[in-house]
Protein backbone atom coordinates (compact mmCIF):
# COMPACT_ATOMS: atom_id res chain seq x y z
CA UNK A 1 0.00 0.00 0.00
CA UNK A 2 3.22 2.56 0.74
CA UNK A 3 5.19 2.03 -2.51
CA UNK A 4 1.86 2.24 -4.30
CA UNK A 5 1.06 5.59 -2.15
CA UNK A 6 4.07 6.71 -3.31
CA UNK A 7 4.17 5.72 -6.91
CA UNK A 8 0.47 7.60 -7.28
CA UNK A 9 2.26 10.82 -6.03
CA UNK A 10 5.05 10.49 -8.08
CA UNK A 11 2.96 10.16 -11.46
CA UNK A 12 0.78 13.33 -10.14
CA UNK A 13 3.71 15.28 -9.52
CA UNK A 14 5.07 14.88 -12.85
CA UNK A 15 1.43 14.99 -15.11
CA UNK A 16 0.90 18.44 -13.75
CA UNK A 17 4.80 19.81 -14.31
CA UNK A 18 5.54 19.97 -10.52
CA UNK A 19 8.94 19.79 -9.37
CA UNK A 20 9.39 18.91 -5.73
CA UNK A 21 12.72 21.21 -6.08
CA UNK A 22 12.65 25.10 -6.99
CA UNK A 23 15.75 26.63 -8.07
CA UNK A 24 16.17 29.87 -6.09
CA UNK A 25 15.75 32.31 -9.19
CA UNK A 26 12.24 30.62 -9.32
CA UNK A 27 11.44 31.39 -5.96
CA UNK A 28 12.61 34.91 -5.98
CA UNK A 29 10.90 35.68 -8.75
CA UNK A 30 9.47 38.94 -8.29
CA UNK A 31 5.54 39.51 -8.37
CA UNK A 32 3.96 39.91 -11.30
CA UNK A 33 2.13 43.72 -11.68
CA UNK A 34 -1.82 43.60 -11.28
CA UNK A 35 -3.56 43.16 -14.24
CA UNK A 36 -5.05 47.14 -14.25
CA UNK A 37 -1.03 48.22 -13.83
CA UNK A 38 0.01 46.24 -16.79
CA UNK A 39 -2.94 47.41 -18.97
CA UNK A 40 -2.11 50.87 -17.92
CA UNK A 41 1.62 50.52 -18.95
CA UNK A 42 0.97 49.18 -22.15
CA UNK A 43 -1.43 52.09 -22.72
CA UNK A 44 1.36 54.74 -21.86
CA UNK A 45 3.84 52.50 -23.69
CA UNK A 46 1.92 53.39 -27.27
CA UNK A 47 2.72 56.87 -26.44
CA UNK A 48 6.06 57.15 -24.39
CA UNK A 49 9.74 55.64 -26.03
CA UNK A 50 10.73 52.27 -24.94
CA UNK A 51 14.33 53.96 -23.66
CA UNK A 52 12.54 56.70 -21.52
CA UNK A 53 13.20 56.52 -17.95
CA UNK A 54 9.45 57.57 -16.24
CA UNK A 55 9.84 59.90 -13.71
CA UNK A 56 7.94 60.44 -10.00
CA UNK A 57 8.25 63.86 -8.52
CA UNK A 58 10.79 64.21 -5.71
CA UNK A 59 8.89 66.23 -3.49
CA UNK A 60 6.15 64.91 -1.76
CA UNK A 61 7.17 61.14 -1.09
CA UNK A 62 4.43 59.55 -3.74
CA UNK A 63 6.69 57.33 -5.70
CA UNK A 64 3.50 56.16 -8.72
CA UNK A 65 5.02 57.27 -11.89
CA UNK A 66 1.73 56.74 -12.97
CA UNK A 67 -0.40 59.44 -12.05
CA UNK A 68 -4.27 58.83 -11.97
CA UNK A 69 -6.37 62.15 -12.15
CA UNK A 70 -9.76 63.44 -13.23
CA UNK A 71 -9.17 66.54 -14.42
CA UNK A 72 -11.99 67.55 -16.34
CA UNK A 73 -14.31 66.27 -13.46
CA UNK A 74 -16.47 63.77 -15.75
CA UNK A 75 -15.87 60.80 -13.47
CA UNK A 76 -13.20 59.52 -15.45
CA UNK A 77 -9.45 59.50 -14.39
CA UNK A 78 -6.99 60.62 -16.66
CA UNK A 79 -3.24 59.29 -17.06
CA UNK A 80 0.10 61.63 -16.62
CA UNK A 81 2.73 60.53 -16.91
CA UNK A 82 6.64 62.62 -17.06
CA UNK A 83 9.66 60.93 -18.66
CA UNK A 84 13.36 61.87 -19.93
CA UNK A 85 14.89 60.28 -22.35
CA UNK A 86 18.58 58.67 -21.30
CA UNK A 87 20.55 61.16 -23.01
CA UNK A 88 22.17 63.71 -20.55
CA UNK A 89 21.12 66.91 -22.90
CA UNK A 90 17.49 65.66 -23.40
CA UNK A 91 14.78 67.70 -21.41
CA UNK A 92 11.95 66.05 -19.79
CA UNK A 93 8.67 65.92 -21.28
CA UNK A 94 4.58 64.59 -20.04
CA UNK A 95 1.69 63.14 -21.40
CA UNK A 96 -2.35 62.79 -20.55
CA UNK A 97 -4.12 60.60 -21.81
CA UNK A 98 -8.17 60.16 -21.57
CA UNK A 99 -9.90 57.20 -21.87
CA UNK A 100 -12.72 57.47 -24.98
CA UNK A 101 -14.50 54.73 -25.03
CA UNK A 102 -12.63 52.15 -23.72
CA UNK A 103 -9.36 53.11 -24.98
CA UNK A 104 -6.41 54.86 -23.75
CA UNK A 105 -5.50 58.11 -25.91
CA UNK A 106 -3.25 60.99 -25.79
CA UNK A 107 -4.97 63.94 -25.31
CA UNK A 108 -1.79 66.55 -24.34
CA UNK A 109 2.06 66.71 -24.62
CA UNK A 110 4.33 68.78 -22.80
CA UNK A 111 7.77 69.53 -23.84
CA UNK A 112 11.29 71.23 -22.71
CA UNK A 113 10.42 71.05 -18.46
CA UNK A 114 13.72 70.56 -17.13
CA UNK A 115 15.91 67.53 -16.32
CA UNK A 116 14.07 67.04 -13.12
CA UNK A 117 10.81 66.51 -11.57
CA UNK A 118 10.01 68.25 -8.57
CA UNK A 119 6.57 68.82 -7.64
CA UNK A 120 3.08 68.44 -8.97
CA UNK A 121 0.41 69.75 -8.09
CA UNK A 122 -3.64 69.87 -9.34
CA UNK A 123 -5.98 72.80 -9.03
CA UNK A 124 -8.96 74.89 -10.33
CA UNK A 125 -7.63 78.30 -10.56
CA UNK A 126 -9.56 79.56 -13.15
CA UNK A 127 -12.75 78.87 -12.13
CA UNK A 128 -13.39 76.39 -14.77
CA UNK A 129 -14.66 73.84 -13.19
CA UNK A 130 -11.20 71.78 -14.73
CA UNK A 131 -7.83 71.61 -12.91
CA UNK A 132 -4.87 73.00 -14.24
CA UNK A 133 -1.82 71.25 -13.75
CA UNK A 134 1.51 72.71 -11.56
CA UNK A 135 4.65 71.28 -12.51
CA UNK A 136 7.82 72.35 -10.90
CA UNK A 137 11.13 71.27 -12.38
CA UNK A 138 14.85 72.20 -11.61
CA UNK A 139 17.69 71.63 -14.41
CA UNK A 140 19.62 69.06 -11.95
CA UNK A 141 19.02 67.18 -9.10
CA UNK A 142 21.77 69.35 -6.64
CA UNK A 143 20.19 72.87 -8.04
CA UNK A 144 18.02 75.06 -5.68
CA UNK A 145 17.03 77.32 -8.65
CA UNK A 146 13.59 75.73 -9.26
CA UNK A 147 10.80 76.95 -11.81
CA UNK A 148 7.02 76.65 -11.65
CA UNK A 149 4.94 76.19 -14.91
CA UNK A 150 0.98 76.23 -14.52
CA UNK A 151 -0.94 74.97 -17.69
CA UNK A 152 -4.67 74.76 -18.55
CA UNK A 153 -5.21 71.26 -20.59
CA UNK A 154 -8.90 71.70 -21.34
CA UNK A 155 -8.20 72.27 -24.42
CA UNK A 156 -5.84 70.10 -27.27
CA UNK A 157 -2.91 71.93 -26.32
CA UNK A 158 -1.63 72.94 -22.88
CA UNK A 159 -2.05 76.79 -22.63
CA UNK A 160 0.99 78.27 -20.19
CA UNK A 161 -0.71 80.58 -18.11
CA UNK A 162 1.82 81.49 -15.42
CA UNK A 163 5.91 80.63 -14.96
CA UNK A 164 8.00 81.62 -11.79
CA UNK A 165 10.87 80.51 -10.09
CA UNK A 166 9.83 79.46 -6.45
CA UNK A 167 11.18 77.66 -3.28
CA UNK A 168 7.75 76.11 -2.59
CA UNK A 169 3.99 76.40 -4.09
CA UNK A 170 0.89 74.86 -3.05
CA UNK A 171 -2.61 75.47 -4.64
CA UNK A 172 -5.46 75.58 -2.51
CA UNK A 173 -8.74 77.12 -1.92
CA UNK A 174 -7.66 79.14 0.43
CA UNK A 175 -10.35 81.71 0.83
CA UNK A 176 -12.61 78.70 0.14
CA UNK A 177 -15.25 80.37 -2.50
CA UNK A 178 -15.01 77.65 -4.88
CA UNK A 179 -11.80 78.83 -6.86
CA UNK A 180 -8.09 77.56 -5.71
CA UNK A 181 -5.10 80.08 -5.03
CA UNK A 182 -1.37 79.60 -5.67
CA UNK A 183 0.67 80.29 -2.91
CA UNK A 184 4.52 80.86 -4.18
CA UNK A 185 7.03 81.11 -2.07
CA UNK A 186 10.47 82.61 -3.18
CA UNK A 187 13.99 82.52 -0.75
CA UNK A 188 17.44 84.07 -1.50
CA UNK A 189 19.35 83.23 1.51
CA UNK A 190 20.26 86.60 3.42
CA UNK A 191 18.95 88.29 1.03
CA UNK A 192 14.86 88.64 0.01
CA UNK A 193 12.36 85.81 1.33
CA UNK A 194 8.72 86.89 -0.15
CA UNK A 195 5.72 84.63 -0.09
CA UNK A 196 2.79 85.90 -2.82
CA UNK A 197 -0.56 84.96 -3.17
CA UNK A 198 -1.92 84.47 -6.63
CA UNK A 199 -5.51 84.43 -8.16
CA UNK A 200 -6.56 83.79 -11.77
CA UNK A 201 -8.90 87.21 -13.22
CA UNK A 202 -8.19 86.64 -16.64
CA UNK A 203 -4.62 85.84 -15.66
CA UNK A 204 -3.02 85.28 -12.74
CA UNK A 205 -2.55 88.24 -10.13
CA UNK A 206 -0.67 89.11 -7.21
CA UNK A 207 -3.41 89.10 -4.58
CA UNK A 208 -0.70 89.60 -1.50
CA UNK A 209 2.47 89.60 -0.49
CA UNK A 210 4.58 89.15 2.83
CA UNK A 211 8.08 89.53 3.65
CA UNK A 212 9.39 86.97 6.16
CA UNK A 213 13.44 87.12 7.37
CA UNK A 214 15.94 85.82 5.15
CA UNK A 215 18.42 85.22 7.20
CA UNK A 216 17.81 81.72 6.92
CA UNK A 217 18.95 78.89 4.55
CA UNK A 218 16.76 77.44 1.40
CA UNK A 219 13.83 74.97 3.18
CA UNK A 220 14.23 71.72 4.33
CA UNK A 221 10.92 70.65 4.64
CA UNK A 222 7.45 72.57 3.55
CA UNK A 223 3.68 71.67 4.13
CA UNK A 224 0.43 72.77 3.07
CA UNK A 225 -3.20 72.41 4.69
CA UNK A 226 -4.91 74.03 8.25
CA UNK A 227 -2.30 76.12 10.28
CA UNK A 228 -5.09 76.29 12.78
CA UNK A 229 -8.47 75.41 12.85
CA UNK A 230 -10.05 77.82 10.34
CA UNK A 231 -7.23 79.61 8.72
CA UNK A 232 -5.24 77.66 5.57
CA UNK A 233 -1.44 78.26 5.15
CA UNK A 234 1.56 76.63 5.05
CA UNK A 235 4.78 75.93 7.04
CA UNK A 236 7.83 76.39 6.07
CA UNK A 237 10.92 74.34 7.71
CA UNK A 238 14.39 76.23 7.39
CA UNK A 239 17.89 75.51 8.01
CA UNK A 240 19.48 77.97 10.15
CA UNK A 241 23.36 77.62 9.96
CA UNK A 242 24.92 74.37 9.63
CA UNK A 243 22.57 71.87 11.99
CA UNK A 244 19.79 74.26 13.04
CA UNK A 245 16.40 74.74 12.07
CA UNK A 246 13.73 77.10 12.27
CA UNK A 247 9.81 77.69 10.96
CA UNK A 248 7.61 79.99 9.45
CA UNK A 249 4.19 79.82 9.38
CA UNK A 250 1.90 81.36 7.17
CA UNK A 251 -1.98 81.93 7.17
CA UNK A 252 -4.43 82.99 4.57
CA UNK A 253 -7.46 85.13 5.81
CA UNK A 254 -9.74 87.69 4.41
CA UNK A 255 -7.37 87.22 1.13
CA UNK A 256 -4.38 88.75 3.16
CA UNK A 257 -1.23 86.70 3.92
CA UNK A 258 -0.31 86.27 7.11
CA UNK A 259 2.59 85.53 9.50
CA UNK A 260 1.56 83.59 12.46
CA UNK A 261 3.77 83.73 15.54
CA UNK A 262 2.58 81.73 18.43
CA UNK A 263 1.60 82.43 21.46
CA UNK A 264 3.38 80.67 25.00
CA UNK A 265 5.96 79.82 22.66
CA UNK A 266 9.16 82.03 22.27
CA UNK A 267 11.91 82.02 19.30
CA UNK A 268 14.08 80.35 21.28
CA UNK A 269 11.57 77.43 21.46
CA UNK A 270 11.46 77.54 17.60
CA UNK A 271 15.11 77.65 17.04
CA UNK A 272 15.67 74.29 17.06
CA UNK A 273 19.24 72.86 17.67
CA UNK A 274 18.96 70.39 14.24
CA UNK A 275 15.90 69.42 11.56
CA UNK A 276 12.39 68.62 13.00
CA UNK A 277 9.47 68.57 10.39
CA UNK A 278 6.04 70.23 10.72
CA UNK A 279 3.83 67.55 10.12
CA UNK A 280 0.05 66.67 11.14
CA UNK A 281 1.28 64.29 14.37
CA UNK A 282 -2.23 63.23 15.62
CA UNK A 283 -4.19 62.77 11.71
CA UNK A 284 -6.88 66.15 12.67
CA UNK A 285 -6.42 67.79 9.57
CA UNK A 286 -4.37 70.71 11.11
CA UNK A 287 -0.38 71.05 10.74
CA UNK A 288 1.70 70.98 14.36
CA UNK A 289 5.05 72.78 14.81
CA UNK A 290 7.96 71.00 16.59
CA UNK A 291 10.09 72.18 19.73
CA UNK A 292 13.18 70.05 20.70
CA UNK A 293 14.03 69.15 23.79
CA UNK A 294 17.15 67.64 24.99
CA UNK A 295 17.05 64.27 26.14
CA UNK A 296 19.65 63.96 28.29
CA UNK A 297 21.88 65.96 30.77
CA UNK A 298 25.26 64.51 29.62
CA UNK A 299 25.32 64.06 26.61
CA UNK A 300 27.57 65.62 23.70
CA UNK A 301 25.66 67.52 20.65
CA UNK A 302 26.55 64.95 18.63
CA UNK A 303 25.05 61.78 20.50
CA UNK A 304 21.93 64.03 21.85
CA UNK A 305 19.12 61.95 21.49
CA UNK A 306 16.19 64.41 21.47
CA UNK A 307 11.87 64.78 22.22
CA UNK A 308 10.11 66.28 19.76
CA UNK A 309 7.12 68.60 21.59
CA UNK A 310 4.03 69.14 19.34
CA UNK A 311 2.24 71.98 19.09
CA UNK A 312 -0.98 72.82 17.68
CA UNK A 313 -2.18 76.45 17.05
CA UNK A 314 -5.45 77.65 18.10
CA UNK A 315 -7.35 80.40 16.13
CA UNK A 316 -5.71 83.19 18.38
CA UNK A 317 -2.71 81.84 17.87
CA UNK A 318 -2.49 80.46 20.91
CA UNK A 319 -0.30 77.35 21.08
CA UNK A 320 -1.66 73.84 22.61
CA UNK A 321 1.01 70.70 23.47
CA UNK A 322 -0.42 67.85 21.35
CA UNK A 323 2.05 65.25 21.81
CA UNK A 324 6.06 64.00 22.27
CA UNK A 325 7.58 61.75 20.22
CA UNK A 326 11.10 60.21 19.87
CA UNK A 327 12.61 59.23 16.23
CA UNK A 328 15.23 57.23 15.62
CA UNK A 329 16.60 57.28 12.47
CA UNK A 330 19.77 55.26 12.71
CA UNK A 331 17.33 52.11 13.33
CA UNK A 332 13.65 54.05 10.81
CA UNK A 333 11.46 54.33 14.02
CA UNK A 334 9.02 56.82 15.70
CA UNK A 335 7.93 56.10 19.59
CA UNK A 336 4.97 58.61 21.04
CA UNK A 337 5.59 59.46 24.66
CA UNK A 338 2.60 58.02 26.47
CA UNK A 339 0.62 61.16 27.90
CA UNK A 340 0.92 59.26 31.46
CA UNK A 341 4.49 59.38 31.56
CA UNK A 342 6.20 61.72 33.44
CA UNK A 343 9.29 63.79 32.19
CA UNK A 344 11.97 61.18 30.75
CA UNK A 345 15.45 60.82 30.05
CA UNK A 346 16.77 59.02 27.22
CA UNK A 347 19.46 56.27 27.52
CA UNK A 348 20.59 55.15 24.32
CA UNK A 349 23.64 52.69 23.22
CA UNK A 350 26.50 54.15 21.35
CA UNK A 351 24.90 53.09 18.07
CA UNK A 352 21.09 53.73 19.14
CA UNK A 353 20.62 50.30 18.58
CA UNK A 354 19.09 50.27 22.22
CA UNK A 355 16.94 53.12 23.84
CA UNK A 356 15.42 53.15 27.33
CA UNK A 357 13.10 55.70 28.38
CA UNK A 358 13.54 56.14 32.06
CA UNK A 359 11.42 58.67 34.71
CA UNK A 360 13.23 62.07 35.62
CA UNK A 361 10.86 61.44 38.93
CA UNK A 362 12.36 58.10 40.27
CA UNK A 363 14.70 56.48 37.81
CA UNK A 364 12.83 53.58 36.88
CA UNK A 365 13.20 52.30 33.51
CA UNK A 366 9.42 52.95 31.95
CA UNK A 367 9.94 51.22 28.29
CA UNK A 368 12.96 50.26 26.41
CA UNK A 369 13.64 49.06 22.40
CA UNK A 370 16.23 47.20 20.87
CA UNK A 371 16.18 47.34 17.12
CA UNK A 372 18.72 44.40 15.49
CA UNK A 373 19.06 44.05 11.36
CA UNK A 374 16.46 41.05 10.02
CA UNK A 375 19.68 38.62 8.66
CA UNK A 376 21.22 38.63 12.59
CA UNK A 377 21.12 36.83 14.98
CA UNK A 378 17.98 37.69 17.62
CA UNK A 379 18.27 37.35 21.40
CA UNK A 380 15.48 35.21 22.46
CA UNK A 381 16.01 34.82 26.33
CA UNK A 382 13.73 37.80 28.12
CA UNK A 383 12.99 40.10 24.75
CA UNK A 384 9.39 39.86 22.97
CA UNK A 385 8.98 40.70 19.70
CA UNK A 386 7.42 44.43 19.47
CA UNK A 387 7.13 45.40 15.65
CA UNK A 388 9.06 44.75 12.36
CA UNK A 389 10.05 46.61 8.95
CA UNK A 390 11.01 45.23 5.93
CA UNK A 391 14.89 45.93 7.39
CA UNK A 392 14.74 45.92 11.17
CA UNK A 393 12.73 43.47 13.80
CA UNK A 394 12.07 45.32 17.15
CA UNK A 395 11.90 44.01 20.44
CA UNK A 396 11.28 44.93 24.55
CA UNK A 397 11.67 43.68 27.62
CA UNK A 398 8.11 45.02 28.47
CA UNK A 399 4.83 43.48 27.05
CA UNK A 400 4.13 44.45 23.68
CA UNK A 401 0.43 45.01 24.04
CA UNK A 402 1.08 47.97 26.77
CA UNK A 403 1.79 51.07 24.03
CA UNK A 404 0.12 49.38 20.94
CA UNK A 405 -0.43 52.69 19.10
CA UNK A 406 2.92 54.06 20.07
CA UNK A 407 5.21 52.49 17.97
CA UNK A 408 5.65 53.22 14.23
CA UNK A 409 8.13 51.79 11.84
CA UNK A 410 9.10 54.35 9.40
Amino acid sequence: MKRLTIQVVLILLICSGCSLFQSNSSLMKPPELPVQQQELKQAIGQYVPAQAEWLSPLEGGDTNRIIERDLDGDGEKELIVFYRMPDKTSQMEGIILENRKGKWEKKIHFSDLGRELQKVEFADLDGDGEDEVLIGFSYSNESSDKALLVFNVSGKKPEKLFESQYSAFFADDYDEDGTGELMLASLVPNQEHNVTLYSFQDKMEKVDELKLDPYVYPYYHTVAGYVTPSVKGAVLDSSVGAHSSTSFIVGVKDGKLKEVKPKGLTEEDLFRATAANSIDTNDDGIIEIPVLVEGSADKPYVDMPFISEYYQLKDDGEARFIESTYENVNYQYTWKLPHSWPDVEIDTSGDRRYVKFISKEDGTVLYDIYAVEKDKVIPDEGWNKLSESNQFIYLTKYSPERYPQNFQAN
